[in-house]
């Protein structure tokens, strides 16, 4: 499984960042509607978004940003997220420590950047058997996922753990949705859920939409 990410360097201040920007998931769409985050994906895409999210995983050091505002495709039927309710997706290791309010300025200094391309096996997601047990961890976890919203981008900082355990559930979509029947009424998605130890209970439920139709945007969309 290949990612192509562009890799940059950005200084500001006596901080250095090395961010990994992906330059796929064409027919990905995220909606942050205020209740729950809105994911919506193709079978490629629900590929790419797993290898993301592990390669966050890998790379703790790193900020992996997911570019989905601005697509020109949208999934046939449904409505496209609202201008001010679309956003971007960027993970870091909690280890950073890095401010979300920090983000804007270093977009803003990314650059072209090195283009790259990142492979991952199937062997290097997690199993069944590799997950942990939800609700087992106490209040103070610190692998949870937490998430902050900074500049149209839903920052979540966590551990590897969440990352590749997610990465497990959006590769399980990508092999099992397009076996469903979506066109006679079916419905294909993976979910993170607040109560299953990985995501701070803060957290909205993320949910992510298998969608095998895509279509242009309208003019002006």
């Amino acid at each position: 499984m290949r990612l192509g990410i562009t890799e940059h360097r950005v200084r500001l201040g006596p901080q250095e960042y090395r961010v990994l920007r992906t330059t796929g998931l064409r027919r990905a769409l995220c909606d942050d509607t205020g209740h729950w985050l809105d994911l919506r994906v193709d079978r490629e895409a629900a590929a790419e978004l797993a290898a993301a999210w592990l390669l966050a995983a890998r790379s703790p050091r790193s900020l992996v940003h997911m570019p989905l505002r601005k697509r020109a495709e949208q999934p046939v039927g449904a409505h496209p997220p609202e201008p001010h309710q679309a956003r971007d997706l960027l993970l870091v290791h909690h280890s950073r420590q890095f401010p979300a309010s920090r983000w804007k300025a270093v977009r803003a200094r990314l650059g072209h950047g090195s283009p790259r391309t990142v492979e991952f096996r199937r062997a290097d997601f997690p199993t069944t058997e590799d997950r942990p047990v939800p609700g087992a961890h106490h209040t103070g976890f610190r692998d949870r996922v937490r998430l902050t919203t900074a500049a149209d981008t839903l920052v979540l900082s966590g551990s590897a753990l969440p990352f590749a355990d997610a990465a497990a559930d959006f590769l399980d979509l990508a092999d099992t949705g397009p076996g469903r029947d979506i066109r006679c009424g079916g419905h294909a998605c993976a979910e993170l859920h607040p109560t299953s130890g990985l995501l701070d209970p803060s957290m909205p439920l993320m949910h992510v939409e298998y969608c095998p139709d895509w279509e242009p945007a309208p003019a002006g969309g």
